[in-house]
């Protein structure tokens, strides 16, 4: 496919003026005009206007709200949340309270404390102690399997703060 074109220079030489390499900027910026888009395939975008040539590319035209994250600071920690009406950097408890995790979020994988709410559908594996290795029992209301706690039979134990009690297994229990 030909391409036709017509380019026109914004400068006129005074009578005299010799183009060299040292004046050649003075000629303006030319404006070419393409009478027929320009295939995608050889080059082009296959458009005459900046919208149509991002449409026909695929390119997201310039948007606020990827301007605004473009803007925040990026510091190791933070992630990015709307706040209603702008993208805001977040972290720490500001971070927690917009996904709603509260507290628990900062504990430990091996020292989770709670102290509320309720564990339904989930099987808890009680630390397993030889009678020779129990731990302290204070404080009380620990609950802990023992291999050997009940006369060398297999039992569950629950602290009183002072002491390890044995939990008698195999009763019903009744009201």
């Amino acid at each position: 496919m030909a391409i036709t074109a017509s380019v026109t220079r914004g400068f006129t030489y005074a009578t005299g003026v010799e183009p060299s390499a040292a004046n050649l900027n003075e000629l303006g910026e030319p404006t070419v005009t393409v009478a027929t888009p320009i295939a995608i395939g050889n080059g082009g975008t296959n458009a005459t206007t900046a919208s149509a040539a991002r449409t026909n590319l695929g390119v997201q035209a310039s948007d606020a709200g990827l301007a605004d994250i473009a803007a925040l600071a990026t510091t190791n920690g933070n992630f990015i949340v709307g706040d209603g009406g702008n993208w805001v950097a977040e972290s720490g408890s500001t971070a927690r309270t917009s996904l709603g995790v509260g507290t628990i979020a900062t504990q430990a994988s091996n020292a989770v404390a709670l102290t509320g709410g309720t564990i339904s559908g989930t099987i808890m594996t009680l630390p397993s102690y030889a009678v020779s290795g129990v731990p302290s029992a204070s404080p009380a209301g620990q609950v802990i399997y023992v291999t050997d706690g009940n006369s060398g039979a297999a039992t569950v134990a629950c602290s009183d703060g002072s002491d390890w009690k044995v939990v008698a297994l195999g009763a019903t229990i009744s009201t």
